[in-house]
């Protein structure tokens, strides 16, 4: 009994040693830079010696991905807090394009996109995986949210993986991009943006009857 209470212990600080690594990681290359933070600085800043490091990622590039996929799961932990949808399917697409909104405009989701573009043509093996991998992880959730209206008969789609991307798209494509510009709209016309949105996705989306029913 000890022997096992002994190795769940293990466990559990060889993760805790693994989710501080990656947040120090995730510190130091937005507070320096990529060529101004080093193996050597991570491992001492995170108290993780080099060869715990080494025996899970050969090297920075590595360690830089799974930085950014333990905060891209962050968010999207966050996004599972809006619980069960309510009956109002528009209301109910404010609030979670609101969530999705905030957590895509946080000054740290900015500069974790610029470092990642700035960084990914460098990177090209790891940068497809990314790519093929981040937005399906991401959008699970909405699709999942988005499935019990389709179940409720409040909304019609052909694909909802497809309808959560074009939901997403609408919802923070435009403002994200201006904001990693340096530009964001005042909060009341953030706001208007985000009721037109989710109009515009209903307007798309709606089941209205047997025939002419839209579908995304």
């Amino acid at each position: 009994m000890w022997g096992l209470f002994g190795r769940c212990r293990r466990g559990e600080e060889a993760e805790r040693r693994h989710r501080e690594l990656l947040e120090t990681t995730k510190r130091l290359l937005l507070e320096r830079g990529w060529e101004a933070t080093s193996i050597d600085e991570i491992s001492r800043q995170s108290g993780v010696a080099k060869r715990f490091l080494y025996a899970r990622y050969p090297d920075k590039d590595a360690l830089f991905f799974a930085a950014v996929a333990q905060f891209r799961d962050e968010q999207i932990g966050a996004l599972g807090a809006l619980g069960a949808p309510p009956d109002d399917v528009e209301e109910s697409l404010l609030a979670l394009a609101t969530q999705m909104f905030d957590l895509a405009m946080r000054e740290e989701t900015l500069a974790i996109i610029r470092l990642f573009l700035a960084e990914a043509p460098r990177m090209r093996d790891f940068a497809k995986h990314f790519a093929e991998t981040f937005p399906r992880r991401g959008l699970n959730g909405i699709a999942r949210f988005l499935s019990v209206y389709v179940e409720r008969g409040a909304l019609r789609f052909e694909d909802e993986q497809f309808a959560a991307e074009q939901f997403a798209m609408l919802v923070i494509g435009v403002p994200q991009r201006l904001a990693m510009l340096g530009y964001r709209d005042t909060p009341e016309q953030e706001a208007r943006r985000l009721r037109a949105a989710v109009r515009l996705f209903l307007d798309g989306s709606r089941a209205r009857g047997e025939t002419g029913a839209p579908g995304v």
